[in-house]
């Protein structure tokens, strides 16, 4: 039986947000160095949990390096990338002799001075490990794929779920690929196809008749006869970077011409899609909120996604918090803001203390005025949550010193750490119920569909100011190859094929 490396190196980046990301943002979602690795992402809904759950049913031996994640941000210090990448590097070193390598990847890596630092990882891993090696990758869907990428991995498996609720099945599909080869010995071959294309986020849900559902589907699909992985990655849009653009990929253990041609038909699907990925609908904040308090039933979850802290924005965005408190609202309404200023201001006042400070917009001050709150502050402590929807499933998040204050009927829970808000759990863990809400804002494009499957009785995608808006060209991007589309929105093109 083999004996394959295993490890974890994902961040996503948002080039027009405020926040660097560091080792800190690592620590505060997971970092685990060997063993650990294996005792704390066992059987959760991870590319890790799946790549372990293979290599046990195929009685494979997986030698655990790091596993690191961050949540999404501005791009990382090059310190932090120099220092993970370094330990991870020399795990790999010290595990040799082995005789393959699974790594999951984010693929939209960004940092202060490298714009394809998984590419960058990649090749390190490569001449480390010479070219025989077998490597294989995972990646998130919203992966921007570049040429260092594909010319070092053998084969790399993408997400195809948006909310991502497909990690650990990534996984399984990665290791399931690695295995094939391991066992048969044919080399995979793999191709690929650039698309000069970027497309708003919030279209992006697999779950919802229309051009995405249809994009995946088609990838599904096209896993058939000679074509044993193929991928469509719809990039993560808020990077300003060179090699920009989402891409298709198609692997083979046959001929690669029959994984060109896939490449390509997928990528032209893509591109006939262009205009409807286009389709945003997003609702003032005034009426979102005017109309969810006149509905009948609640809660109606509302999306403040151009502060999305999953898309990299800083969550301490004040312009929903301002519409709540201008409506005066008689029925509980939820909603979060990052500022550890303010927690510890709270945590200062004490439970049963009036609490009066500006909050917010401390990094987000371009889109964004700190806000007025005066209020009762119900909770000040330490707080943390375990993701229990069908994303990141059974993974912990910290979120520091957390305040709960309350203007009458609006709860506000302060964090001090950025924290993804995509799941109810989080304002379980500071006593507050979702379920029983009018109003809950999430900071969110697409991952709190999942979270609040069941629990939301409608869902407002709001027009909201911020660093991660779905209206792309108004955050001028300069970086980008050209022309681009929507940048260059009467383009035309084609895939290499049909040329």
């Amino acid at each position: 039986m083999a004996r394959i490396v295993i490890g974890e190196f994902k961040q996503e980046a948002n080039t027009f947000a405020a926040v660097p990301t560091t080792l800190q943002h690592f620590r505060d979602f997971h970092l685990y160095y060997g063993p650990e690795l294996i005792d704390r992402l066992s059987g959760t809904n991870t590319e890790i949990g799946g790549f372990l759950a293979v290599l046990r049913e195929r009685g494979h031996t997986p030698l655990p390096t790091l596993a690191g994640m961050a949540i999404s941000g501005a791009p990382m210090t090059a310190e932090t990338y120099s220092t993970l990448r370094g330990d991870l590097l020399a795990r790999i070193e010290a595990a040799l002799p082995f005789d393959a390598i699974l790594l999951a990847l984010h693929g939209a890596m960004v940092t202060e001075d490298c714009d394809d630092p998984d590419g960058e990882t990649l090749a390190e891993v490569r001449a480390l490990v010479g070219p025989a090696c077998p490597v294989v990758i995972s990646l998130d869907l919203h992966a921007n794929v570049t040429q260092k990428m594909v010319d070092r991995a053998d084969a790399i498996v993408g997400f195809r779920t948006s909310p991502h609720i497909d990690q650990g099945e990534t996984g399984r599909r990665a290791a399931e690929l690695l295995c094939t080869w391991l066992a048969g010995g044919a080399r995979p071959r793999m191709a690929w196809t650039k698309i000069p294309l970027v497309t708003p986020a919030s279209p992006h849900c697999h779950s919802i008749p229309g051009p995405f559902q249809r994009l995946m589907n088609a990838s599904e699909q096209a896993e058939t006869g000679p074509i044993a992985s193929a991928s469509i990655f719809t990039v993560q849009p808020w990077m300003d970077i060179s090699e920009m653009g989402d891409a298709t990929i198609a692997v083979t253990f046959g001929e690669k011409n029959a994984a060109e041609a896939m490449a390509d038909k997928l990528a032209d699907g893509v591109w006939a899609e262009r205009h409807a990925l286009m389709d945003i609908h997003l609702v003032p904040i005034d009426q979102a909120i005017r109309d969810a308090l006149a509905a009948e039933e609640g809660p109606t979850v509302l999306s403040d996604l151009a502060d999305g802290t999953g898309a990299g924005s800083p969550g301490d965005a004040t312009a929903v918090i301002d519409g709540l408190l201008l409506a005066k609202p008689t029925e509980v309404c939820l909603v979060t803001v990052c500022d550890p200023a303010a927690a510890e201001e709270a945590a200062r006042v004490g439970v049963g203390g009036q609490f009066s400070m500006d909050v917010g917009a401390k990094w987000d001050n371009v889109y964004n005025n700190p806000v007025r709150l005066e209020g009762e502050v119900m909770l000040a402590r330490k707080a943390a949550f375990r993701f229990g929807g069908a994303g990141y499933t059974g993974i912990e998040m910290e979120m520091g010193l957390t305040a709960v204050v309350r203007v009458s009927s609006v709860f506000v829970v302060i964090t001090s750490k950025p924290t993804f808000t995509v799941d109810p759990a989080l304002f379980r863990a500071v006593s507050l119920d979702p379920a029983s809400a009018k109003i809950v804002v999430v900071k969110s494009h697409i991952q709190f569909r999942a979270g609040y499957a069941g629990i939301a009785k409608r869902i407002v995608l709001l027009d909201s100011p911020g660093m991660s808006s779905d209206h792309l060209q108004s955050l001028g991007f300069k970086r980008i190859p050209r022309p681009m589309f929507p940048f260059d929105a009467e383009m035309e093109w084609s895939p290499p094929s049909r040329r």
